[in-house]
């Protein structure tokens, strides 16, 4: 009889067994179970007297296959395998317990032991389902039940009974059935004496176990069709590795095995480094790798505001969500992610801020206590993202909080090139890029650009292909041949000289100092720059030295900062920096201090750095007159000069002064590792030398004029530095008719 009608069940006792009730003479005495509507499976109860032609059902039966009350439905009779020969047993089931009555509570705490011997007792050689609800009494309460993960077994399989919970753990638990193709392969069995029943706490279930179970297999916590390649982000793989390892790594393992370690899960990491390196970028990312929740972004700022205690209830709301959850679920509750941008903007040292409101300290005692208080959660990560670490106060950075600290540095030669790939990619796959465009070759002119500068460099390259198609005079017009548009080599040339990375070498200032190149107009000239070589390759190999200070000390005009900037530039380390009294006029003393200490700081998220500290004394703010110094700068550079690198990180500082004395009797001189001094021109020769290399005279005109310096003893009290000397060549150069008299007048004055 295949076409059936839908009934209540006749009584409630029988509405607590989960069977369906027919008619004893409408199926043979064989029949055990029915699939009605070719989807669900039901285990039999035959009656007689029953209604024919009808089955009996509960709510519960209805509710799982959609059925009503009056309505004809397709039943036969099923069997497990061809002829009824393999069927199948359930070998464990993982079921989810509420109270039926969702508003009930109970202070009892019910026994999940008890409860899976009683449910293998009355619901004996039943067929369960996956996602299937039924109702089970238990102390006298009834209690609704879902199935939610289920393994089923072959007769075969089942080889010895005894080892039936290892067998079924051996097999993946099913995945739950979403669409109606995947309900009609219905994933069903048979429960018998052995299977494994684990019982565990609903969401937002009130009723209470002991030894509620957990789940057994590992939480597929990474997306399965995630790769690191769509997330947009290059240079970043080993940290990607890193932050996996330390923050994920742990939570796709089972709860019960990282119980029995004893260990937590981590809460929280913060990504640190320059500015456009990526972290903002790679948070956001995180939530599209992990199958959790929707990540939570907060701008660090939106935190604050000027109503008492509403910032505190700001941090308290961002974990509300978790914090009910895990209440509810425990260690089974799903990862809940928290991004805080700009974090040093709400949790500075507490103490540092000069208000009187105690806001900023307030919100800082908020986030620890909801990080790692008295009340813990094991189910939230909280990203903080920050260009200023040392800003952050010390008890947020601790482990148990956000302990996990990845610096996002500038992407080395690799990393530029994949992100150079990403952010043309849409060229070269629409064709717009030129075929003289050599990726690789930008990748090693791109030196110390962070991402978001080669970001602009694309952009810049595309603004000057634009340039090419606008019609002369017009800057509202295109050209017709703009769809035969292409990205040229040149475009790139000409946009790495308008975009220059912020972090890294001080190319212009440098060059500035060697405007007029070297000229070795003595020995000493190539001795000094010999020594200096060895200083910088003593920085770049010696493990032993990470940190190298050397004085250039000469009278004024001898070229020791041109000197110093030649060796800075001729290392190639990744950074250069140059401090000089001229970048900081109008500085008060707090705001050239924190000038230096930021080089400083910058200089160590580099594995190789030099630091060039021009005119020294002048930075000190040193007058003979008085005397008077800035005692303020002179400690911080006392400290700054004496505090070795990182680990990993080497630095080599070059400095230069024309008051050795005054170092002396300030203590910086002895914070120098070398000295290397700088003499000034003393001979006619080394005057020849520069006249040569600068071609004031012609040929001809030369010996006359080396001889009248002869002649005249200059040589006796000649001490000129090498700048004097370019200046008053300059000089002269620009009286062709009397050139040679405006030098030798200039010469004998000075």
């Amino acid at each position: 009889m295949p076409i059936m009608r839908v009934v209540k069940c006749p009584s409630d006792t029988l509405a607590l067994t989960n069977l369906l009730v027919v008619n004893a003479g409408d199926f043979s005495a064989d029949t055990r179970h029915v699939i009605i509507n070719d989807a669900y499976v039901f285990t039999v109860y035959p009656v007689n007297g029953f209604v024919p032609g009808a089955v009996g059902t509960t709510k519960m039966h209805r509710t799982w296959a959609r059925l009503s009350l009056n309505q004809e439905i397709h039943v036969e009779p099923f069997a497990f395998g061809p002829s009824g020969s393999a069927p199948r047993f359930i070998g464990a089931m993982d079921v989810e317990v509420r109270f039926l009555q969702r508003t009930m509570t109970s202070a009892e705490e019910y026994d999940t032991e008890e409860m899976s011997q009683l449910f293998r007792h009355l619901f004996h050689d039943q067929v369960f389902a996956l996602h299937q609800p039924l109702v089970f009494e238990f102390h006298g309460v009834n209690l609704y039940l879902e199935i939610k993960r289920m393994t089923v077994l072959d007769v075969n399989e089942i080889r010895d009974v005894k080892n039936i919970g290892e067998l079924a753990s051996e097999k993946h638990l099913q995945a739950a059935a979403t669409s109606p193709q995947q309900r009609r392969q219905m994933v069903c069995g048979l429960l018998f004496d052995q299977s494994v029943i684990q019982f565990s706490k609903a969401p937002d279930a009130t009723i209470r176990l002991r030894g509620a179970a957990r789940a057994s297999s590992a939480r597929a916590i990474i997306q399965p069709d995630f790769k690191f390649e769509d997330m947009g982000i290059g240079g970043l793989d080993s940290e990607f590795g890193a932050i996996f390892r330390r923050a994920f790594a742990s939570r796709i393992f089972p709860p019960g095995l990282v119980e029995k370690l004893g260990i937590q899960h981590v809460k929280g990491l913060l990504l640190y480094g320059p500015p456009g390196t990526g972290k903002t970028l790679m948070a956001r990312q995180i939530g599209k790798m992990l199958n959790a929740r929707e990540p939570v972004i907060v701008n660090g700022p939106e935190i604050l505001n000027k109503f008492v205690g509403q910032s505190e209830e700001n941090i308290r709301k961002l974990f509300s969500e978790a914090e009910k959850e895990y209440k509810a679920r425990g260690d089974e509750s799903s990862l809940h992610i928290i991004i805080f941008d700009e974090l040093d903007a709400i949790c500075r040292q507490r103490g540092a801020k000069s208000d009187s409101t105690g806001v900023g300290d307030s919100v800082v005692n908020q986030l620890l206590a909801k990080l790692d208080g008295v009340d813990q959660l094991n189910n939230i990560l909280v990203i903080g993202m920050t260009n200023r670490k040392e800003l952050i106060d010390e008890a947020l950075l601790r482990p148990g909080r956000l302990e996990v600290h990845m610096e996002i540095g500038l992407p080395d030669e690799q990393g530029r090139l994949q992100i150079l790939k990403i952010h043309t990619g849409k060229m070269r796959t629409n064709n717009v890029m030129g075929h003289d465009v050599d990726l690789d070759e930008l990748a090693t002119l791109t030196k110390n650009f962070s991402g978001a500068e080669i970001n602009g460099l694309v952009r810049s390259a595309s603004s000057f292909a634009f340039n090419r198609h606008v019609k002369v005079g017009t800057m509202a017009g295109v050209s017709n041949d703009v769809e035969n548009m292409k990205v040229l080599r040149d475009d790139f040339l000409h946009a790495l000289d308008e975009v220059r990375p912020a972090f890294g070498v001080s190319d212009d200032e440098l060059q500035r100092c060697v405007q007029n190149r070297i000229i070795h107009f003595n020995r000493n000239i190539e001795q000094i720059l010999s020594d200096g070589r060895l200083y910088v390759e003593q920085v770049r190999k010696s493990t032993r030295t990470p940190l190298v200070s050397v004085l250039f000390n000469g009278p004024a005009g001898s070229g020791k900062t041109a000197l110093a900037a030649t060796l800075a530039m001729e290392s190639d380390f990744p950074f250069i920096k140059l401090i000089s009294p001229e970048s900081m006029v109008g500085y008060s003393e707090l705001s050239r201090i924190n000038a230096i200490n930021k080089v400083f700081t910058d200089s160590y998220k580099s594995p190789l750095s030099v630091i060039v500290i021009d005119n020294i004394e002048r930075i000190l703010d040193w007058v003979p007159i008085g005397p008077r110094f800035s005692n303020s700068v002179l400690q911080a550079l006392l400290v700054l000069l004496k505090k070795p690198p990182p680990k990993d990180r080497r630095l080599l500082i070059l400095a230069t002064t024309t008051q050795k004395s005054v170092l002396r009797e300030m203590d910086v001189l002895d914070t120098f590792n070398a000295e290397i001094r700088v003499p000034t021109i003393r001979d006619i020769a080394s005057v020849e030398v520069v006249l040569k290399e600068l071609e004031l005279f012609a040929p001809h005109e030369l010996p006359s004029v080396v001889e009248s310096l002869h002649r005249d003893g200059v040589e006796q009290h000649l001490s000129l530095g090498i700048k004097k000397l370019l200046m008053i060549i300059e000089m002269a150069r620009q009286d062709p008719q009397a050139k040679v008299e405006k030098f030798l007048s200039s010469l004998y004055v000075d």
